[in-house]
């Protein structure tokens, strides 16, 4: 199934995982490689909060994990929409939106200019983004971890 990075999609995965044998539905609201996705929902309290009572509403059975974007100014303020609309956990972080441009033609790499810059670079990021949220919220905050992390 595509997504089209509409909240009836998201509705209806999670209506359709509901009755699966998973443990639990992660809804990705950090897209910054879609054109015009997901990431317009995750960037406010309010889209964030819309998205996930939607979504709650439909997944009665499992534990229910909203994926933060890193793209924004204040990590708290999302983190606070998911809680408030009864998420179970929320996870960070997706990537950041970055852009390389080859120095010979002058123009982006990507097709669509940005994509997503993870790896240890973003580490710093991500701390401080996971201590943030998890002086915002009470649910739990899962944040990434790297395979070479000590």
């Amino acid at each position: 199934m595509g997504l089209s990075g509409t909240i009836e999609n998201y509705v209806e995965i999670c209506r359709q995982l509901n009755d699966m044998d998973i443990d639990g539905v992660e809804i990705n609201l950090s897209c910054p490689n879609v054109k015009a996705g997901c990431l317009a929902y995750g960037t406010t309290y309010e889209g964030v909060k819309e998205i996930t009572s939607q979504c709650r509403k439909v997944l009665t059975s499992k534990p229910l994990i909203v994926k933060l974007t890193p793209n924004v100014t204040d990590i708290t303020l999302p983190a606070k929409g998911a809680e408030d609309a009864g998420a179970d956990a929320i996870s960070l972080i997706n990537t950041l939106t970055a852009m390389k441009i080859d120095i010979e033609t002058r123009k982006p790499i990507l097709s669509i200019n940005t994509g997503g810059l993870s790896g240890p670079a973003i580490k710093p990021v991500a701390v401080r983004m996971v201590y943030q949220a998890s002086h915002a919220v009470k649910i739990p905050v899962m944040g990434l971890r790297w395979n070479n992390d000590r």
